[in-house]
């Protein structure tokens, strides 16, 4: 019997030791993919357009396994560091008594689970707080910097007598109010209350602020990439993003805002997906055609927070002029910072302008793309100031600008896709350009016999 089980051990460990030496023999594979270089003719060459192929860098998250993140060592050491905090707070309140609540139907003291921020008030999600008693007088000023005493964002110092339940907020109300107007319509204060004092960030867009923002998750909600709203049935989204997916491991959200809550005032809508539609003649070395279409099992319900982007008509130098003076925003959830693996969890906001194609290839001909580098027509370029730009986890989110002659009222001009450098100066991002792209979406949505709505 021992003999049976050391023969059956050993079996084993020469099985782990054979599969380990071929990942490594794989590995060695893969590193050295792409890096040898071909003798061809001059011909040849120009027609593959190879100059930036190796050099170019998706806005993708980078990752390191199955379902796992490189995740930033500093921020560990911070999380770990806080955790340890609260952990003191807490033996410290040891000895308090519980926060509680007034239940109104029966009059009876239970415990809320919220934070006490004062004399029966407490930190409680801004919707189940009643509009007229929010503390705004600057008894409890919501000021991240200065130590508020409800430190999570769209929390408020609430009365205990005025909380409600979510079916009484007055955000219900607000959703039952609601008219759909047509595509492309900002929330420009976003949709938080006047009475709202909490200081956001100016590159982090309001909840609410562009209701075509969407998310798309791993079948397990972990965050893969951004997407854009063009019908209550329909997603774009980047094609290297979602390469390796299919509609089974795929979740598309909308109205969200904060990756990290579920406290915003008008609740986010999940739908699977019945459809990938990817653009034939994508290219996944060098981005070319960088587009796909999702289409979902069910059509999302337009709320104030959910609403579709308008598409642009096909490209032209009109078409082109109005998207160099149309005010411009990217949005994503990625990270902030160069070379940062770190996403957000609130909806950034960054204003950008949309760069012509021939500064953009001169501007990217002094990168290490050299001077070969041609700009192909499925590219949009924008961006290139120091500090601001899409970068790492943005992919697949969207470019949009102003409709000429309206502030509040926008058109998709371009889906995040790859880039050189992040935020540094005359170094444009480049994105799908939608424009060019424009026919070949409504070939893929005319089978499916639905309708967009236009400015």
């Amino acid at each position: 019997m021992m003999r049976t089980f050391d023969a059956l051990l050993g079996c084993l460990l020469l099985m782990l030791l054979t599969q380990r030496q071929w990942a490594v023999g794989q590995q060695a594979m893969f590193n050295m993919c792409g890096a040898a270089e071909v003798c061809v003719s001059e011909q040849h060459c120009n027609e593959t357009d190879d100059s930036g192929l190796g050099a170019i860098g998706p806005r993708l998250g980078q990752a390191c396994g199955n379902g796992l993140v490189c995740c930033d060592r500093e921020q560990l050491e911070s999380w770990n560091a806080s955790v340890d905090s609260r952990v003191s707070r807490q033996s410290k309140k040891a000895n308090k008594p519980t926060p509680v609540s007034i239940n109104t139907m029966s009059n009876k003291l239970e415990p809320s689970g919220y934070d006490s921020c004062g004399v029966n008030m407490e930190c409680v999600p801004r919707k189940l707080c009643k509009d007229d008693v929010i503390i705004d007088d600057g008894r409890f000023i919501l000021n991240p910097r200065i130590g508020a005493p409800c430190e999570r964002v769209l929390f408020r110092c609430c009365a205990v007598d005025q909380q409600v339940d979510h079916s009484d907020s007055p955000y219900v109300q607000k959703l039952k109010d609601f008219k759909y107007q047509g595509c492309g319509y900002s929330n420009a204060k976003g949709l938080i209350p006047d009475q709202d004092n909490y200081e956001y960030p100016k590159d982090v867009a309001l909840f609410a602020e562009f209701p075509w923002m969407m998310v798309l998750m791993t079948g397990r909600n972990r965050y893969l990439c951004g997407g854009t709203l063009i019908h209550p049935q329909l997603v774009l989204t980047s094609a290297h993003n979602i390469a390796n997916q299919t509609v089974d491991t795929l979740l598309a959200r909308a109205g969200e805002w904060d990756l990290n809550s579920i406290d915003e005032p008008h609740e986010h809508q999940t739908r699977r997906i019945k459809q990938i539609i990817r653009h034939a003649e994508f290219e996944p070395e060098r981005y070319y055609n960088d587009i796909a279409l999702l289409v979902l099992d069910e059509p999302l319900t337009m709320q104030p927070h959910i609403q579709p982007l308008c598409l642009p008509p096909t490209e032209s130098p009109e078409v082109q002029a109005q998207l160099r003076d149309g005010q411009c925003f990217a949005t994503g959830w990625g990270g902030k910072l160069p070379d940062s693996d770190k996403h957000e969890h609130l909806l950034k906001r960054i204003e950008l302008p949309v760069v012509s194609k021939q500064e953009c290839q001169a501007q990217l001909r002094v990168t290490r793309l050299g001077k070969r580098f041609r700009l192909r027509p499925s590219f949009i370029c924008a961006g290139g100031i120091e500090g601001k730009d899409t970068c790492k986890g943005d992919g697949g989110s969207p470019l949009f600008c102003t409709l000429p002659g309206q502030s509040k009222r926008f058109q998709l001009a371009g889906i995040v896709s790859w880039g050189i450098e992040c935020a540094e100066e005359d170094v444009p991002a480049v994105y799908a350009n939608v424009p060019y792209l424009r026919s070949w979406i409504d070939e893929q949505i005319k089978p499916l016999k639905l309708t967009l709505d236009t400015p």
